[in-house]
């Protein structure tokens, strides 16, 4: 795929590809949300826990993998933000921050709206389970901190939320990154060679996301919740877009194929790895 659009005009694709990859992954990384939740769901309100049904290799593996589907979500979300903008825009450098920020307000904005109101109803006529703790905040803190991408910031400092909030904290970090990311391609990209500083920044955002994991914080939820954490996913997902931009410049198609082939097999060899 050919990045450069004709007489300096900007590409706008028709329909957008699927990447049967992406999807399977996608897939995944829902089931392992979906049983992560199921069994801490069980366990929590029902005091049920399916470890004696299943050996305990097997029960890892099944429903203890759901930070690690959220992760490949994030990076997911990087790929396809940065390689779609590719896409549209023709190179990063290229790149036109008011139309960015509409699409991405265009995408989040209604159904993030509706499921604000729902909740704050759901909070107000007391309904079991989606009212806000009092000594978690109050439902306007709550909304504003939803509404600011900062629901992973007010949980880590005032407790958690019910779970229908809770679920927000990955928005936060994604658009907080997408918030910057647009200015930092203008600023970095339009610089001579400004790709070499670009990825560097890329890398050292995925290289800060173990730390702020681990050693940065004592705070548990923000040590599972924090912007550097999740945002190492999402700045690995760019790097990948970017990769895969440059093999479709410069590689003859047959090579392309084959390459993708083998950095599929190690992807997949890594994911084992990391689940088992």
């Amino acid at each position: 795929m050919n990045y450069e659009p004709p007489s300096g005009r900007s590409i706008e694709p028709a329909a957008t590809s699927r990447f049967d990859g992406v999807d399977l992954l996608r897939g995944l990384s829902i089931i392992a949300v979906v049983l992560l939740h199921a069994q801490i769901r069980l366990l929590f309100s029902y005091d049920v826990s399916i470890q004696p049904l299943l050996p305990r290799e097997l029960m890892h593996v099944l429903f203890w993998q759901g930070s690690n589907g959220v992760t490949v979500f994030f990076a997911i979300s990087g790929f396809l933000i940065t390689f779609t903008s590719l896409r549209r825009f023709g190179s990063l450098a290229r790149m036109r921050a008011a139309a960015f920020y509409r699409i991405r307000f265009a995408r989040i904005a209604p159904l993030l709206l509706l499921l604000l109101a729902v909740l704050s109803l759901l909070h107000l006529i007391h309904a079991d389970g989606f009212r806000i703790k009092p000594s978690c905040g109050t439902l306007p803190e709550a909304l504003f901190a939803a509404l600011t991408f900062r629901i992973n910031w007010f949980e880590a400092v005032h407790g958690f939320l019910p779970a229908n909030w809770d679920v927000m904290w990955s928005l936060s970090v994604e658009e907080m990154f997408y918030l910057f990311f647009p200015l930092v391609c203008l600023a970095l990209l339009r610089m001579r060679r400004g790709m070499l500083l670009f990825i560097p920044v890329l890398l050292i955002f995925v290289g800060m996301g173990p730390f702020a994991r681990t050693v940065w914080t004592s705070n548990e939820i923000w040590r599972e919740n924090s912007y550097l954490g999740g945002m190492s996913g999402i700045a690995l997902g760019c790097l990948t877009a970017l990769l895969a931009g440059w093999m479709q410049r410069t590689i003859p198609r047959w090579m392309t194929a084959r390459l993708q082939l083998a950095l599929q097999l190690a992807g997949a060899l890594v994911m084992a790895v990391i689940v088992l």
